[in-house]
This record gives structure tokens, sequence and C-alpha cells, in this order.
């Protein structure tokens, strides 16, 4: 089976064989030996669960499997394209945080920097990460490891290539606000991988899932 891009909105992941739409850590480890990637931007297999337990508010990054963004996909498509949001299913946005696979860390602990009244980012510098603390660590390992050797190897490629890359996510106020408001558990939304130019930032707080952009796969 060989990898290819498909491009397109979200709703082309039908044209991709379950469990090969590739993920931030993949696509980031292909591209050290794959330099075109680097100048492509990229949906991710990434599944982005928000919600509020015990009062804290938690982001859950799930894998293919667990993302019901890309189960529901029609729906959730919909979802957020007319309502800048998706509100899964509450049984089964529990089950996907709750899954072994499916990394779960406390917003308040990334410490973003506020970018508008809906997003912030924290910064992975190459250089330093030795100086992110342990809910940003888990979160840059998760998306541009997988593992603590790639994502070592990972960190010298953007070190090299003098890029610092950024990670965009939901404030918790904004996921506090639009849950309650919305009388709902859960909030879902898409991720992106930027290209190199973009600094291969991650986004988190994806619904611009019309736009043309590219999904990385085994065609059916």
């Amino acid at each position: 089976m060989t990898l290819e891009n498909v491009t397109g909105n979200l709703l082309e992941y039908k044209k991709l064989k379950l469990g090969t739409f590739q993920h931030a850590d993949q696509l980031t480890t292909e591209r050290r030996t794959n330099i075109e990637l680097r100048n492509q931007w990229f949906y991710t297999a990434d599944g982005e669960l928000y919600t509020v337990q015990k009062e804290n508010v938690v982001w859950a990054i799930t894998r293919e499997p667990q993302n019901l963004v890309l189960e529901n996909i029609d729906d959730a498509y919909r979802q957020l394209t007319e309502k800048e949001n998706y509100f899964p299913n509450a049984e089964a946005a529990q089950s996907s945080v709750d899954h072994k696979d499916s990394v779960v860390v406390d917003l308040k602990g990334l410490n973003l920097v506020k970018d508008n009244d809906l997003y912030g980012h924290f910064v992975v510098g190459p250089k330093v990460v030795n100086e992110l603390n342990s809910e940003q660590r888990k979160v840059a390992q998760r998306i541009y490891g997988p593992d603590e050797e790639n994502f070592g190897l990972n960190m010298e490629m953007f070190a090299g290539a003098g890029k610092t890359p950024h990670v965009y996510v939901l404030l918790p106020e904004y996921v506090k606000s639009t849950l309650g408001s919305n009388n709902r558990t859960f909030l879902g939304r898409a991720s992106w991988l930027n290209y190199f130019y973009g600094g291969s930032d991650f986004n988190a707080d994806g619904r611009g899932v019309y736009d043309d952009n590219r999904l990385r796969g085994v065609r059916r």
C-alpha cells in the first residue's frame, strides 16, 4: 500500500482506507526524509475533543479510530460549517477520551498565550524542549513524536531548518461558555499541520473543513 496525497476538503477522507490517514506525528517523522512534504499543508487524522471534568477544562487528542469527526464525517462536516462546532454523542466522546491511545491534558496547564477570544497557543522551541512543562511536553511529543527517539530527531530537523512550531488550542473560557450555552458535554474540532513556511504549526482548533487542503493516506 502506497501513501499519497488526496487534495480537497475534509470530506475527501471517504476516499482513504481506514487506518491509513496520517497523524501529525507520522507526517512530521516522514518529513525528515520526504522533503516535498515540508512544503505542503495537511488535514491530520488527530481527533480533538474538549470537555469539562471536575471544573477543569480538558483537551483530548485521539487517534483515527477514536476520532469522532471522522467517524461521523457528514454530520461533523455539516455542524462545523454551519454551527462552527461539532457536538458529538456524549457517550461515544467519553469512550474516545478514556481510550488508552488518547492523550488528555488540562488546558490551564498549557499556559496558553491568548490570540483572540477563541484560541491561544504555546511554543515548541526545538532547541529548548526541556523548558516545556509536563502538560506541554505531553502534547508536543504526541504531535511531533510519536516516541521519545523520534521526537528528538524531529526537533533536530526543526532546529536545523530554523523552524519553531506553535500549537494552537481552544481557550478554556471559550470551551466552557460554548458547552454551557449549547447545553452540551463535549465539543469537537478538526486539525491541521502547517507547512514549514508556516512553522509546521499544529492547529487543534480547526473548523474550516471546507478548505481545499491535503490528506495523506492510502486510497480505497
